[in-house]
């Protein structure tokens, strides 16, 4: 089962689509365990381009805290844990 939460404002909105496409768009939901909207929310992200970021955003803040308090890297520490025999 798939939860999606949403932190940003959501907008509800009413789309006209053929009989046909709602039923294999059902169907499709039902096979992946999400609803409807979250198929075309799903659909509409796979043809759309990424929202661009907001000015100064540091892309590499997303990485932040993956790992335990603790672990620290010296330089050249990854290169000794990879490539060493």
């Amino acid at each position: 089962m798939t939860v999606t939460m949403y932190n940003e404002g959501v907008k509800t909105i009413t789309i006209t689509i053929p009989e046909d496409l709602d039923e294999r768009a059902a169907a499709e939901a039902r096979r992946r365990g999400i609803s409807k909207s979250e198929l075309i929310r799903q659909g509409l992200g796979s043809v759309l381009t990424p929202a661009p970021r907001e000015p100064g955003e540091d892309p590499w803040h997303s990485l932040a805290g993956f790992g335990a308090e603790d672990i620290s890297v010296r330089p050249g520490e990854l290169d000794d844990v990879i490539y060493s025999q």
